[in-house]
């Protein structure tokens, strides 16, 4: 993780996340996350402690990076999302809610 700035107006500290499993492993390549310790952690005072949280989010972080970078990478998934734009479609609201499989504790 890189901590890239402080926003004084929000006291956001400006975070960007890299790993392994991401393309570029530089964190400096992806986005910045805005992370307010004062109203997210407000009874940790440990600055190692505030970077430790921060990073266990950044996991998340890159883990949706990752997935992004694949699907970018599968033309086939992106041609289909592409195909879906001018369309029109309804649903039910029993196509939306209804149960797929019952189980033995339904039937009984």
């Amino acid at each position: 993780m890189k901590i890239s700035g402080y926003d004084e107006a929000s006291h956001s500290l400006l975070v960007s996340f890299a790993s392994d499993t991401t393309k570029s492993q530089d964190p400096a390549d992806y986005p910045a996350y805005a992370f307010q310790p004062l109203t997210m952690w407000p009874d940790v005072t440990d600055p190692n402690e505030i970077k430790k949280r921060i990073a266990m989010a950044g996991i998340h972080h890159t883990q949706m990076q990752e997935a992004k970078e694949n699907f970018v990478a599968d033309a086939q998934r992106v041609t289909a999302l592409k195909s879906m734009v001018g369309q029109t479609q309804e649903f039910t609201v029993n196509e939306l809610t209804v149960v797929a499989h019952e189980t033995p504790f339904q039937v009984v």
